[in-house]
């Protein structure tokens, strides 16, 4: 393992300046993806613990008062229950199913952006580190070709330096890539499913409005 990687570095320092710079680029891309990944994957775990609490206290409850008189007295409310203290709060003063509906889906509208948060930056590094590899690749081969000219004679000793240097941005722009994709689709799809909790959750809060009035 040290071997392997003391060649990776090796490699590194005898690759052309921009063979080196494709490298750094590719594993400063690498860094910032698998951090927004953790990142991601801890907000959005919390998210589903969260709906999952609220709704389990929500349906516990008799009395809408008693529920939005104990989300209140908290600071930061994220989640359902934002969702549902300022549809109750609007409620409380238009006493309109409409105008609840309405400030709900504005509410899950910007939830909505902070969960999408730089998921833009993890598909831009799926789509684009591999062709940026693949660019340290093709310029690595063509000066490895480039310098044959000035040989008499061309042995596979003398050419498999400068491939392998090639060869390397090819293998950290699919690095970089493999993981980010994975992550963005485990994001998205995951997201989808928290907005249809948050609707879900609005519809049937909408219901019990609507009876509460009957």
């Amino acid at each position: 393992m040290n071997s392997f990687e003391l060649d990776i570095f090796s490699l590194f320092l005898q690759a052309s300046i921009v063979v080196q710079v494709v490298m750094v680029i590719l594993i400063l891309a690498s860094l910032s993806s698998w951090w927004i990944i953790f990142e991601r994957w801890t907000t959005l775990n919390r998210a589903k613990k969260d709906i999952f609490s609220f709704e389990r206290f929500f349906w516990s409850q008799n009395k809408l008062d008693s529920i939005f008189l104990n989300i209140s007295k908290k600071e930061n409310k994220i989640g359902l229950e934002q969702i549902f203290f300022v549809g109750f709060e609007e409620y409380q003063k238009s006493n309109s199913i409409d105008d609840t509906k309405k400030v709900m889906e504005i509410t899950i509208s910007r939830h909505e952006e902070h969960l999408e948060n730089k998921l833009s930056f993890l598909s831009t590094v799926a789509s684009v580190s591999p062709f940026i590899g693949l660019f340290g690749t093709v310029w690595g081969i063509m000066n490895a070709f480039g310098g044959l000219s000035q040989l008499t004679q061309v042995s596979i000793t003398v050419v498999a330096p400068g491939i392998s240097e090639a060869l390397v941005a090819t293998a950290l722009g699919l690095f970089a890539a493999i993981p980010a994709l994975i992550s963005y689709n485990w994001n998205v799809s995951n997201i989808d499913k928290i907005l249809k909790n948050y609707s879900n959750f609005s519809e049937e809060f909408l219901i019990v409005l609507s009876k509460k009035d009957t």
